[in-house]
């Protein structure tokens, strides 16, 4: 049966659904759809149902794949993602892409917030835990979960994405060993998260049409949770993100 032999695994809010779609213009790659499949985070072992999402995946493809940003946390209840996949999958490949945690978690919040999981609010006052917003945003633990498991995970930064898409995706396809096939015209990454939301949430919403904000208590809040893991992001794992908690 065919199986991933890659997957991106988060984290969530940072840009995984374009890098889906962005890879699967390529003919070294091939994506699931759905781009979400939830397997492993998930009760439940039809490990043949699984493998139908892959199973019209061309020979000439060198990686298939799937982007489950839910894979990307702590062990849920008795559910150890990280080894369910390990012991499944083997030792693959794994693709990470981060964003200031404070900026996901804003983002986050605004994502419950129009599906009705979370409450209609201007500006957010008080921290909340709820839908696993602040533990999504530590990515430190997390991450050293996964590098426990696998010899290979690539991390990406959202804000290069942003500033560098053409520039982010040449690096994936260099570091997975393959040549670029896709160009610039191919990865239209537009940074208009909030506007595309603001016209759904005023659509749905007429009377807040505007985004909540996070207060500036609750800003420097977020950044004394995240300041200590993203200081061993930087002095760990090479990666320039001193600017997420200045």
């Amino acid at each position: 049966m065919n199986l991933p032999n890659l997957l991106i695994i988060g984290a969530q809010k940072c840009g995984t659904t374009w890098l889906h779609h962005a890879l699967n213009k390529s003919e070294h790659f091939w994506g699931s759809t759905p781009k979400e499949l939830n397997f492993f985070n998930r009760e439940g072992d039809d490990l043949a149902g699984y493998a139908k999402h892959f199973e019209n995946a061309p020979a000439s493809a060198r990686f298939w794949y799937e982007s489950t940003p839910h894979y990307f946390r702590l062990p849920k209840g008795d559910i150890e993602i990280a080894d369910r996949i390990r012991k499944t999958l083997g030792d693959i490949p794994l693709i990470l892409l981060l964003r200031n945690p404070v900026d996901r978690y804003l983002s986050a919040y605004t994502h419950h917030m129009m599906k009705s999981r979370l409450p209609v609010i201007e500006e957010i006052t008080k921290v909340s835990q709820r839908r696993n917003l602040l533990a999504f945003g530590d990515y430190y633990t997390i991450l050293k979960h996964y590098q426990e498991r696998f010899s290979t995970i690539n991390i990406y930064l959202y804000d290069d994405i942003v500033s560098d898409p053409y520039g982010v995706v040449t690096r994936i396809f260099a570091d997975l060993g393959v040549d670029c096939d896709v160009t610039p015209q191919d990865l239209d990454f537009r940074s208009n998260d909030k506007t595309k939301k603001q016209q759904k949430f005023g659509k749905t919403n007429q009377e807040f049409a505007t985004l909540p904000e996070l207060s500036p208590a609750v800003r420097d809040q977020l950044k004394d949770h995240y300041r200590e893991g993203v200081t061993k992001l930087q002095s760990e794992f090479g990666l320039n993100v001193g600017s997420w908690v200045a």
